[in-house]
């Protein structure tokens, strides 16, 4: 059964330009416009018939939603497509489109106990943020302070509805069209930045997917290791492990991009469509995470605590100081080479039981904890 949309709130959020980009796309071709009002499209389909959709330019008509109906059915005609999937393309026409399911999620009306929701769309959330990170810059782990660029892109991106079958996430990823230069030939420029985050999500997906098999085989770390410049990382690592994990039971996690019509992957990008991570790939996933986190260096860290312990041979240059920090939230004994003068400051926060404070890059050696070129070394007094 063919169901029409009449709703005119509905069709009234349709963007005249993005449907004028979905029509360029699809094989229409314009016969005329009036600019500011109406634009006359053609097609001619494989049997010879044509079609003609004409195409208001402004929401201030009021028959504007009238209008986008007929168009509506135009394309219901021409494309044998219900009109609600075409509807949901042209909303998106402009957007990629990442769609996540949880297979086999029970109930089987698709719903979620609301906890394990809310940790759902938590745990997309930060997919999503890891895969922008690795676009801006691959690394195995992105700790609290994330770049820029980054979170920019969070901002942009938006919610969709979600959809039936098991439980289906959308995120819609905004992206500016392909436009070709003078006499027609394309830009010989970089995808733009939001384009990239997609393709690094699909691509450190299938990495994460292959690299998990390959240590279930292996019983090495060294796949997810050789996997980091496809973008897999920590967080990537984190978030599927939080995703598949429902209610005390492990599900299996599909992943399925559409990509803008308004800019379509060139041929020659060897990208997923979509990737399956299966649930027994969950304990390697999570056993990487740890690694990552645990190997990785952190620039920028704060060190912050008391000193523990001061060590300087008769004459050095430098002093060892240690203090008592918190790494990922758990106390921990971090040790630093102070300079004189620091070192002075440091054995007079020691004797009068003050905080110390500085930056740098915190390195794990073996059990042991060290922040290298520390900078900014403070005494607090009232800490």
């Amino acid at each position: 059964m063919k169901v029409s949309v009449r709703d005119a709130a509905t069709l009234s959020a349709l963007r005249p330009l993005e449907v004028v980009s979905y029509l360029r796309s699809t094989g229409w071709s314009k016969a005329a416009e009036h600019p500011n009002r109406v634009s006359i499209w053609l097609f001619r389909d494989a049997a010879g018939e044509e079609f003609e959709i004409a195409l208001p330019l402004s929401h201030s008509f009021r028959d504007f939603a009238l209008r986008m109906g007929d168009a509506l059915r135009t394309l219901e005609a021409v494309e044998n497509r219900s009109q609600m999937e075409i509807l949901r393309d042209l909303l998106v026409t402009s957007a990629d489109v990442i769609r996540v399911r949880l297979i086999d999620s029970e109930p089987a009306d698709g719903s979620l106990p609301l906890e394990d929701g809310a940790q759902f769309f938590l745990r997309a959330k930060e997919m999503v943020l890891a895969a922008a990170c690795a676009a801006s810059g691959p690394r195995a782990y992105y700790p609290s302070k994330k770049p820029t660029q980054a979170m920019e892109y969070l901002r942009k991106a938006r919610l969709g509805q979600t959809e039936q079958g098991s439980f289906v996430l959308t995120i819609i990823s905004p992206v500016a069209p392909s436009l070709s230069g003078e006499n027609g030939h394309p830009f010989e420029i970089d995808d733009p930045f939001e384009r990239r985050v997609t393709l690094t999500l699909a691509s450190a997906l299938a990495a994460t997917r292959i690299a998990a098999e390959a240590a279930a085989s292996s019983g090495s770390l060294q796949s997810f290791i050789e996997a980091v410049p496809k973008g897999v990382s920590a967080n990537l690592c984190d978030s599927l492990v939080g995703m598949t994990a429902q209610s005390g039971v492990t599900h299996d996690l599909e992943l399925a991009f559409t990509w803008s019509r308004s800019r379509p992957l060139v041929p020659e990008t060897l990208t997923p469509n979509k990737i399956i991570v299966p649930a027994d790939a969950m304990p390697m996933i999570d056993e990487a995470a740890r690694y990552f986190k645990e190997t990785s260096p952190r620039e920028d860290f704060e060190l912050r605590g008391p000193v523990v312990r001061l060590e300087r041979a008769e004459g050095a240059p430098v002093g060892r100081v240690t203090v008592l920090g918190f790494v990922d939230q758990q106390p921990r004994k971090v040790k630093i080479e102070l300079g004189d003068a620091d070192y002075h400051r440091a054995v007079v926060a020691h004797d009068r039981q003050q905080a110390v404070s500085c930056y740098g890059v915190l390195v794990r050696e073996g059990h042991s904890f060290r922040v290298s070129d520390p900078h900014d070394f403070l005494v607090i007094a009232d800490d």
